[in-house]
């Protein structure tokens, strides 16, 4: 008999793929507006295992879209927020975290061996900067490991037009044009999952470049963001991520030769 914290998902896909949900490996790697939103709806689904990585604290500014972020976590690390806050919705399952930005350096991080010996059955990129994110999708592709990567969720008003595909298809999306230009160059051509908007961004919706106090300290355009799409973002995310667990490893595999 499955838990009765998963018993309405067990209804919907049955015993045997909520096992292989409870089996499976996330590596989700930046856990703010739509990181956090992927991480807490794949921890409802019953997936197991997780590997958080972000080197940020909460500050007053993550208030209106970040999950976790309050008045009592101000200053606190994301990923130990995170940590608490998933083991509370499944005392079960396995938190690994990670405290540090993502980059050239340390990105391998992100497929090195869970502490049970497994390797991630998918990673989220759910970063945004986009140095960091090319580094982790080539990482990842050049491991054969599928990733999913976010796009651009700032400047938008419409969860409708949120949708995914590979990143070879596409469209409108500044953010998916920009890294798709970058990933040629390291003969990366598909084979990467990415969640977009196909509306175009808001003009006049950033302010200019500055840093946050409580944040890191990295100077950056202030975009404007909207929690129903940043939301929507994370959670069309995780659908993907839970689409491949449930595939097996014979299509992930798949996946990333696409």
């Amino acid at each position: 008999m499955c838990d009765e914290r998963f018993s309405r998902v067990s209804v919907l896909v049955g015993d045997e793929m909520l096992a292989r949900f409870s089996n499976a490996h996330v590596c989700i790697v930046g856990y703010g507006a739509v990181g956090s939103f992927a991480a807490e709806a794949l921890a409802r689904s019953g997936v197991g295992f997780f590997r958080l990585v972000d080197g940020d604290v909460y500050a007053v500014h993550h208030i209106n879209r970040q999950l976790g972020s309050d008045e009592h976590t101000l200053g606190m690390s994301k990923v130990l927020v995170a940590k608490s806050h998933l083991c509370a919705i499944h005392p079960g399952i396995t938190v690994e975290c990670v405290d540090a930005v993502v980059d050239a350096s340390n990105v391998s991080v992100v497929d090195a061996p869970f502490a049970d010996g497994r390797q991630p059955d998918v990673v989220v990129d759910a970063i945004d900067t986009i140095d960091a994110k090319i580094e982790l999708i080539v990482h990842c592709v050049r491991a054969g490991i599928p990733v999913i990567s976010s796009m651009g969720a700032a400047r938008k008003t419409k969860p409708s037009e949120v949708c995914f595909a590979d990143i070879s298809e596409t469209e409108i999306c500044p953010l998916a044009r920009e890294v798709r230009k970058r990933l040629r160059a390291f003969g990366v051509t598909q084979g990467v999952g990415c969640v977009y908007s196909r509306e175009p961004a808001q003009k006049e919706t950033h302010r200019s470049l500055q840093s946050h106090n409580g944040s890191l300290k990295i100077a950056r355009p202030v975009l404007g963001s909207l929690i129903t799409v940043t939301g929507t973002f994370g959670l069309r995310v995780a659908s993907e991520c839970l689409n491949l667990i449930a595939a097996g490893k014979d299509e992930r595999d798949n996946f990333v030769k696409a």
